[in-house]
């Protein structure tokens, strides 16, 4: 076998070896076949499409002396030069490392140069878009108007960067993803060649999570028959590159939709104690979902699934309404399972919103609407179970905004909110900023520390699980003792002689700052406008 590594061994030797670029393609053959030409072509798309291969081909193509239909022979000295990596008509430069002024200057002084073996001189110019402004510039005349023998091949991952000077002298040309069906096809003739066995769904698993490259397919298809020999299974699969590949997706899915929560959560806590990665596993549920809101939709055309998979989730589709799939994909894909791998609890409050909520409740979508709003609800202030002093603590309680508040045996100091946040952020930046003027200390129930927030999106973050233990070993921390933390929703009461605005305006006041205000309008503190 070759040391040379298999996806270079397996490059495209014609446009017909293209995998997933077939108008491309055909548009480049075409220009070959009928000597039209342009002088820049601009190669944009995601890495592993083909970019630079087809750029290759196409110098091969135009100094290919028995070309057919556009097509290189591959038997002709101009082709075999290509082939053996020898080509002296075909420059390569990578515009990532060779980005300069000075390298561009370079090249526009070779232009000039005939071609020395075929007719035609090739430029392959890669990820073109990290050249500096200055070398941009300096390409722009050239790349409008080069000699006859020259054709510029820019290619780039990030069209966007590319300046429009650069892009109008170019014919462009978008690369598609590779589509895991299309990739796992050509995985299959590579094996064959390579005497490497493995069944299609193994090939289809490997071309799935390459997300549309079909160069890291056939990396991790190499690494696979390193590593494992020249048969594959799924669980070798599996294991090496940590894919879920789960076939308890589909029945996790197929539980919700019928609307049997039982299966669905002992399915759920099955999947989580085997040790699959939680997160892997909620997104191939959501594009499970997805996929069967295509199939209902009838739009086959956009779905990236094997005829056995299609054939499955036909099945599954029939008997659900296309409001159930689409309220079940809203749920599923609004869990946030990414802070902890083995957490199951955002899916499976999903999977009984979705069972035991039938539509929507008013709550949770009240609590939705109100996570986006940029006014605090308002909120009736709930009383809060007595203190051992018999005082209720609400929003407008007096404990609440006293200098501090009153604590059995123990006296909170006014500042100890800004000391918990502080020590939360050690912890966790994320929980600390969640607490950043959104929230204030309610006092203390015997051993919990409540926190009234103004906001329910606030309140809802600060509760999920990683985050309120965050916050519990904090105030653990500062009160040298064993405490919980509860949170309540509560309103901002701004307190008499207090000034108007946030946090942001007092800490300008600080600072020696003046508000602007309407001639003969006082401010917050009674200042008049000059």
């Amino acid at each position: 076998m070759s040391s040379e590594v298999m996806y270079r061994r397996w490059r495209p030797q014609s446009f017909g070896d293209v995998v997933g670029q077939d108008a491309i393609t055909r548009t480049i053959a075409n220009a070959v076949s009928n000597s039209r030409l342009a002088h820049a072509y601009l190669f944009c798309g995601p890495r592993g499409t083909g970019k630079t291969s087809l750029g290759r081909l196409l110098a091969k193509a135009v100094n290919c002396e028995q070309a057919l239909d556009g097509e290189p022979c591959n038997v002709c000295p101009s082709c075999k030069a290509y082939l053996e990596g020898n080509a002296i008509d075909l420059v390569e430069m990578d515009a990532a490392s060779n980005r300069g002024i000075d390298e561009i200057r370079r090249l526009r002084d070779r232009v000039g140069l005939a071609p020395m073996g075929g007719r035609y001189k090739v430029y392959l110019i890669d990820e073109v878009h990290m050249l500096t402004q200055e070398a941009d510039n300096a390409l722009l005349k050239t790349l409008e108007e080069p000699p006859p023998h020259v054709i510029f091949v820019l290619a780039t991952t990030e069209p966007h960067k590319v300046p429009a000077t650069v892009i109008s002298r170019c014919q462009r040309f978008d690369f598609r993803r590779i589509t895991a069906v299309a990739a796992a096809d050509r995985l299959s003739y590579i094996c064959k060649r390579e005497e490497i066995e493995a069944d299609s769904d193994v090939l289809y698993e490997i071309a799935r999570s390459s997300r549309g490259s079909l160069r890291d397919a056939i990396n991790l298809l190499e690494q696979l028959a390193v590593s494992h020999g020249a048969q594959l299974s799924m669980t070798q699969v599996q294991e090496a590159l940590g894919l879920t590949a789960d076939a308890r997706v589909s029945d996790v899915a197929r539980s919700v939709l019928s609307k049997d929560l039982t299966a669905g959560l002992r399915l759920i806590s099955a999947v989580r104690d085997d040790g699959v990665d939680m997160r892997a596993f909620g997104r191939d549920l959501v594009a499970y979902l997805r996929n069967l809101m295509l199939l209902k939709a009838d739009a086959e055309d956009a779905l990236d699934v094997t005829a056995e998979q299609k054939m499955e989730m036909r099945s599954l589709e029939a008997d659900a309404s296309s409001e159930d799939i689409l309220r079940c994909l809203r749920l599923f894909s609004a869990a946030d399972v990414a802070n902890d791998a083995q957490a199951s609890l955002a899916i499976e409050l999903a999977l009984a919103e979705y069972v035991i909520g039938g539509s929507a409740s008013p709550a949770f979508q009240a609590e939705v609407a109100n996570a986006h709003s940029p006014e605090p609800a308002h909120i009736v202030p709930t009383p809060i179970r007595p203190l051992s002093n018999g005082t209720s603590l609400t929003h407008d309680s007096p404990a609440a905004s006293n200098g501090g508040l009153a604590v059995p045996g123990q006296q909170l100091p006014q500042d100890f909110l800004e000391k918990l946040r502080l020590v939360c952020k050690d912890a966790d930046k994320q929980v600390a900023a969640l607490m950043n003027g959104s929230c204030e200390v309610k006092g203390m129930l015997e051993d919990r520390l409540v926190l009234g927030f103004y906001y329910p999106f606030h309140k809802q973050k600060i509760e999920a699980p990683l985050n309120i233990k965050v916050v519990e070993d904090a105030a653990s921390r500062l009160l040298g003792r064993t405490v919980g933390v509860s949170c309540v929703l509560t309103q901002r009461e701004r307190q008499e002689g207090q000034p108007r605005g946030g946090h942001l305006l007092r800490a300008a006041r600080e600072m020696g700052a003046r508000p602007l205000v309407l001639k003969g309008e006082g401010d917050a503190t009674g200042d008049e406008s000059e």
